[in-house]
């Protein structure tokens, strides 16, 4: 790993993986300058858990959880929450606040972010949430999105040269360049695996005239939004968040089902994320997850969709691949509450 990019992630701690149900979860002595953290992160497609003790900028991760809840299904049709999706999501944090509460977390702060920021009905949402279940609960802009994910990738190391992260959510994809602790510059753009898929493309078999009016389409978005003379400043490969751009590491690694210390840190190259387009955009949704386990069957219908919008911003950006990391927002959020 001889770039930046790469510098940054082999610095980091491998992922802590939560231990089993009948283990107990590792004692960390509890001090006054140290904090138990559990954060909230409801997205376009999936709502995500982590709980970690933190203190010094040090993060001990106790528990990280993912389910995929698809809060922001048709947002970008309807402009609006479903009643369904909202109730598969309130379930889901309700479980989590639980989780949190056995474990004695000393601050609880649950995030939103496009699918609840794009829709009509997304802050009387969170508002019912953090009102019935007693927690802290806030949208958070794209800006603010994309400054903490960039913050949680590079909270083990502070990227030494001009480093860019590109996060591919369901709504909408951030794309961070900084160095050290200073954001050079964030866009955040109204493309993610979700959106893409709703408005260009199919949950399953995806032909070659819809890809490339997808294509053309976040082009466009990046043409408008991504300012070139940022894109030049990046030195070494961008690292990419999320679940596409974990679960194509996962494809380019040959595993046969997810596994995050073995991602972590996998530079994946610009050219397989395009053969892997080519694989799996003839197949429908379920051929994906059977031929391929890695894919997870609630992200099998999104992976296209997820795969062009992160080849669109690595050819943006100069970059020949990205280096996976397991590090995301839900670390640049503990990182804040316990700043």
């Amino acid at each position: 790993m001889a770039d930046g990019a790469s510098r940054v992630i082999s610095a980091m701690p491998r992922i802590y993986r939560p231990p089993r149900q009948s283990e107990p979860p590792p004692v960390v002595p509890r001090t006054l300058s140290r904090m138990r953290a559990a954060v909230i992160d409801m997205g376009t497609n999936s709502t995500r858990l982590l709980i970690a003790d933190v203190a010094g900028g040090e993060i001990v991760e106790l528990e990280r959880l993912i389910t995929i809840t698809r809060l922001g299904a048709h947002v970008d049709r309807d402009q609006r929450l479903a009643e369904t999706s909202m109730g598969r999501t309130r379930k889901v944090v309700t479980d989590y606040v639980e989780r949190a509460r056995s474990l004695n977390a000393d601050v609880i702060f649950a995030s939103a972010t496009s699918a609840v920021r794009d829709s009509n009905n997304g802050e009387a949402f969170m508002a019912s949430l953090a009102r019935d279940l007693g927690i802290a609960a806030r949208v958070l802009s794209g800006d603010e999105e994309a400054r903490a994910t960039f913050r949680g990738v590079t909270s083990a190391h502070p990227a030494s040269e001009p480093t860019a992260v590109i996060d591919v959510g369901g709504g909408s994809t951030e794309i961070v360049v900084g160095q050290g602790t200073q954001i050079l510059g964030a866009v955040s753009l109204q493309a993610g695996c979700v959106r893409a898929t709703e408005r260009w493309l199919s949950e399953d078999r995806v032909g070659p005239e819809q890809m490339t009016i997808a294509r053309q389409e976040i082009d466009l978005l990046l043409d408008r939004h991504l300012p070139p003379d940022l894109a030049k400043t990046v030195v070494g490969e961008p690292i990419a968040v999320a679940g596409t751009a974990t679960t194509l590491a996962a494809l380019d690694l040959k595993l046969p089902g997810y596994d995050a210390e073995r991602i972590h840190g996998h530079r994946v190259d610009r050219d397989v994320v395009a053969t892997w387009i080519a694989k799996l955009a003839p197949l429908t949704a379920a051929e994906r997850h059977s031929l391929y386990p890695a894919i997870e069957s609630g992200r099998a219908a999104l992976i296209v969709g997820g795969a062009i919008v992160l080849l669109a911003a690595l050819d943006a950006l100069y970059a020949d691949g990205y280096v996976a990391s397991e590090r995301d927002i839900l670390h640049g959020l503990v990182l804040g509450l316990a700043s």
